[in-house]
């Protein structure tokens, strides 16, 4: 791919960049950030002349920190109103399905969150988008764990009996913990959830466009979905590339 972008301008701020141990999109691996996102977000960087120092946090604190500083890049992003005031988002880098997972012999079939909350505790990551469509939804038996990873454990030794999750991350997750895909079974949907990246209240308009520009190009190139199925041989890309600003 050729350097068709402008590079960041000579003096300006660095953007950090954060983002989450949620594989495979983004998470550590002897120190070194690795992940679908993080091979994106590393690319589009090199293509900008930006320096890819990327941070893997807690969701809690990384969000914290983009929602308190300029010239911060958040990902992977999901919308929603408060977010919208907050950030620029740029996007989508992937698209996924947040759904309820039972064990595989637990042949429970809930038709609505309400019959779910009645049948038992539900294991969440805390930050998650997950959590926050429960709790609107004002389930009262959720079991909350500091990392993804801790809630897949819990549901292998029947702590939970649901799981919380996106489909991105399932199969990564269950591994994690010596658990093969056809142990687990969604039992309900609850959400189709774009995700994007997010810059936060104060970047330049002008660099948040060039990522924008940046991605639009990787796309169109095609190498954007080749990257997508290296990690998420079985999902499809997203179709559409489009900047959202704060306000609008």
């Amino acid at each position: 791919m050729s350097l068709l972008l402008s590079s960041r301008p000579v003096g300006a701020a660095s953007l950090r960049m954060l983002t989450e141990e949620w594989a495979p999109m983004s998470y550590q691996e002897q120190g070194l950030p690795m992940g679908y996102g993080v091979s994106l977000v590393q690319r589009l960087a090199k293509e900008l002349g930006e320096e890819a120092n990327i941070e893997v946090l807690p969701w809690a604190r990384a969000f914290a920190i983009a929602e308190g500083q300029a010239n911060v890049l958040l990902f992977a992003t999901s919308l929603n109103e408060q977010r919208s005031r907050d950030f620029d988002f740029v996007g989508p880098i992937a698209t996924t399905s947040i759904s309820i997972y039972a064990k595989a012999d637990d042949r429970v079939n809930p038709a609505s969150v309400a019959e779910l909350d009645a049948l038992g505790s539900v294991g969440v990551y805390r930050g998650s988008l997950g959590e926050s469509i429960l709790t609107r939804q004002g389930v009262e038996h959720l079991t909350v764990a500091s990392f993804p990873q801790q809630s897949a454990r819990q549901l292998q030794h029947d702590r939970i009996r649901f799981w919380c999750q996106a489909d991105l991350a399932v199969e990564r997750l269950l591994a994690e913990v010596n658990m093969g895909l056809d142990e687990v079974h969604p039992v309900l949907e609850l959400a189709q959830i774009d995700l994007y990246l997010a810059f936060s209240k104060g970047t330049d308009p002008e660099r948040v466009s060039r990522w924008h520009e940046a991605l639009v190009k990787l796309q169109a190139s095609g190498e954007m979905a080749r990257l997508y199925h290296a990690w998420f041989p079985k999902l499809n890309p997203p179709s559409r590339i489009e900047l959202l600003k704060h306000g609008d």
